[in-house]
């Protein structure tokens, strides 16, 4: 009887402690078939515009899996981890330069008073407030603003990052965030901080968000000139703004707003982002890319929901170019749930540039077409593209 006891005393202490801790596998898994044209293929100053016919992982998000858990430590004090891989489902690769865990890996503890302390690989705060104001929580990249250039899409992180988000006062909330440079004798160099703020009230979301991050070079023999080598991964992959990865830094100001009408939802989003110049970059003026965007989307049946948007970015000065660069961008799209994990989409992207910009060799040329996000590796060879996607996600 006595040995009956104790066993159950023991399950009750076991029973007890898991509800107080928990371990989740969490994922997505997107594919779909892609149509994009004009993609550039060859050599800066020779590109050749081509169709492309493919098969592409991570269409409306990004496809991953992962690991999060808790422990209840009492007092309304938690410690917490997330470890999350991104992978191509497509060709069963690891994404993020092959990092086991890119697309986020950080500790920390969290007060329900007082908010959250993490560190690790991470989002920016600008990127945490925002990107939830703006298309892509609805159609992921294909909503982001030309090649990403603001960080709203959530395709960039933070090395050895410290970050602080804040607890929900009445609605309103803020965060900030430090990604050390780790370079002796320097805090600056190499290094990100960002900070964001949003006010959710019934159907309002406002939001807003700073960060700045540094690319400085310690010489002309540094390993790493003309490349961007700072611990926040930058956007430099497509045609809108390759000829300013050498940038000494980068600052980004970004806000959002959605208004929440119950079948329809609507929002208005604007960035400014500058690249300015060091002894060692490829251009000598300061870049400055000022960004707008409109969208909408409706739910037509529970199932059924029906996205568009638009969005236009102008360039200021660039070096010795006096056309600014202009790009116009229209998305649309289709969205049909067959469960609550399983989603069939079509998502599609036009986008119509004019103007000069900088090449990835510091030369003037004319301003070529890159579709949001989605673009950044695929960018047109001339001054228009459409990118369409027809594909499946899956999440668990």
């Amino acid at each position: 009887m006595r040995k009956k006891m104790i066993a159950a005393a023991l399950w009750c202490c076991a029973a007890g402690s898991h509800a107080q801790n928990s371990v989740e596998l969490y994922g997505v898994v997107d594919a779909g078939i892609s149509y994009t044209s004009n993609e550039r293929t060859g050599q800066p100053g020779a590109y050749a515009g081509h169709s492309n016919f493919s098969l592409i992982s991570g269409n409306r998000s990004g496809s991953r899996w992962g690991i999060r858990g808790s422990e209840d430590l009492g007092a309304g004090l938690k410690a917490l981890f997330v470890l999350e891989n991104g992978f191509d489902v497509a060709k069963g690769t690891l994404g993020q330069s092959g990092r086991l865990f890119g697309r986020q890996a950080f500790t920390g503890l969290a007060s329900e008073r007082l908010g959250s302390l993490t560190l690790g690989r991470q989002y920016t705060s600008l990127t945490d407030f925002v990107s939830p104001a703006s298309p892509i929580p609805v159609i992921g990249g294909f909503g982001a603003h030309p090649g990403n250039i603001d960080d709203i899409d959530t395709t960039t992180r933070v090395d050895n990052e410290a970050k602080f988000a804040s607890a929900n006062y009445s609605g309103f909330q803020f965060g900030g965030s430090y990604g050390f440079g780790a370079q002796p004798g320097s805090l600056k160099r190499e290094s990100a901080w960002s900070a964001g703020a949003a006010f959710v009230r019934g159907p309002l979301n406002l939001a807003a968000g700073y960060e700045t991050s540094d690319n400085s070079k310690v010489g002309p023999s540094d390993p790493t000139l003309n490349t961007w080598d700072s611990t926040e991964d930058g956007t430099f992959g497509s045609s809108i703004n390759e000829g300013f990865a050498t940038a000494q830094s980068q600052q980004i100001v970004a806000a959002g707003a959605t208004y929440d009408f119950g079948k329809a939802k609507a929002g208005v989003n604007y960035s400014n982002v500058q690249y300015r110049p060091g002894p060692f970059s490829l251009f000598t003026q300061e870049a400055i890319f000022n960004t707008v965007g409109l969208f909408a989307y409706w739910a037509l049946h529970p199932s059924f929901h029906v996205f568009t948007g638009y969005s236009y970015t102008r360039s200021g000065q660039l070096d010795a170019a006096d056309d600014h660069a202009q790009y116009h961008g229209v998305s649309l799209g289709l969205l049909y749930d067959l469960s609550r994990r399983t989603t069939l989409y079509t998502l599609a992207g036009y986008q119509r540039a004019i103007g000069k910009t900088l090449d990835s060799q510091g030369d003037i040329v004319d301003a070529t077409a890159s579709v949001g996000s989605k673009g950044i590796g695929h960018s047109a060879a001339t001054a228009s593209q459409v990118i369409v996607r027809v594909g499946i996600r899956q999440r668990f």
